[in-house]
């Protein structure tokens, strides 16, 4: 199939484009600059200059040589600004279902977020049990809101996905370089012992389950997507941390005492309208101190969905 990807400069997109193509697919990478377009370029996408939240003509013209969209570019941060958050997260999301469909496309596959769905704890949560609000946090909130827009598109003839991965990870992961960095320097602290469950999904499987995606029938429907096995947040990223060279060390900090800074650093940023990241939000409470773990099992049953790798082996690559 010919697919047309957002986000392929990224993490994400960086470590998909290769594998989809060694499964005999056509790819069609929108990029903002002439930097990114090289990255695509040289993983063997086509690339295709446009942005995001203002897309041309060029867009559409790529979408009618395309049948699938993988939509992974989105705008994840730890700040109050609400602006880039709903300008790339959910108006872009909808402009470019909208374009999607005027434009002959087949399936679309929206890469969600695991947590969309609101509450802490969350415990080996399936998507029926899943509470329909919506999270308050501005990255899972905007995520959330542009998955209802996504699933609510689903037509006979326009069939979308959402798969909704929890932490991704894998080589030359950026999103870890704050973490990386507070190790160190010797700043990080396990929040409450790092002891609670954290879902994860390594990069290659959530490849195996865009493709599972991409097979299948269904259409209007969310799956969580993992690595399928339990492992404590401090397990998970002592072995990361190891196999990059780093010590997290046994440091930590009160839960208590995070929540209660979480919810000061808050106040104060909102008061002030401040654009930059906090010191610690009420969010990384809910991800990094409180279990945070999904089911995939719907996805397993329904997409066909299987690990393409599993952590042991995940780690050992990154040694490597």
């Amino acid at each position: 199939m010919k697919v047309f990807i957002t986000g392929g400069s990224g993490f994400v997109g960086q470590n998909i484009i290769p594998i989809l193509i060694k499964n005999g697919h056509e790819i069609f990478a929108i990029c903002r600059s002439e930097k990114s377009a090289k990255k695509v370029q040289t993983l063997g996408a086509k690339a295709v200059l446009d942005d995001l939240t203002s897309m041309s003509t060029n867009t559409a013209e790529a979408l009618k040589k395309c049948d699938c969209v993988l939509h992974s570019a989105a705008h994840m941060d730890l700040t109050y600004d609400k602006e880039p958050f709903y300008k790339i997260n959910v108006e872009a999301t909808k402009k470019l279902l909208q374009l999607s469909k005027d434009n002959g496309i087949q399936k679309f596959v929206y890469i969600s977020a695991a947590p969309v769905i609101p509450g802490s704890p969350i415990i080996n949560c399936t998507e029926a049990e899943a509470k329909k609000g919506l999270p308050s946090a501005l990255y899972p909130k905007t995520k959330a809101i542009a998955e209802r827009a996504v699933l609510a598109s689903n037509t006979n003839d326009f069939k979308t996905i959402s798969l909704r991965p929890p932490a991704i990870w894998g080589p030359n992961n950026h999103h870890y370089e704050d973490l990386m960095s507070n190790v160190a320097s010797g700043k990080w602290r396990w929040i409450g012992g790092g002891n609670q469950i954290l879902s994860t999904i390594h990069v290659k499987n959530l490849a195996n389950a865009i493709i599972a995606a991409f097979d299948s029938e269904k259409g209007g429907e969310a799956y969580f997507v993992t690595d399928g096995d339990r492992r404590s947040m401090r397990t998970t990223f002592t072995s990361i941390l190891k196999a990059e060279g780093l010590d997290p060390g046994s440091k930590e900090i009160p839960r208590s005492v995070a929540v209660i800074l979480s919810h000061l650093f808050g106040g104060i940023w909102k008061i002030l309208g401040l654009k930059s990241r906090p010191p610690v939000m009420p969010l990384m409470i809910r991800l990094m101190a409180t279990e945070f773990s999904v089911n995939d099992s719907k996805a397993r049953k329904q997409l066909g969905y299987t690990n393409a790798i599993s952590f042991q082996q995940g780690v050992q690559e990154l040694t490597q």
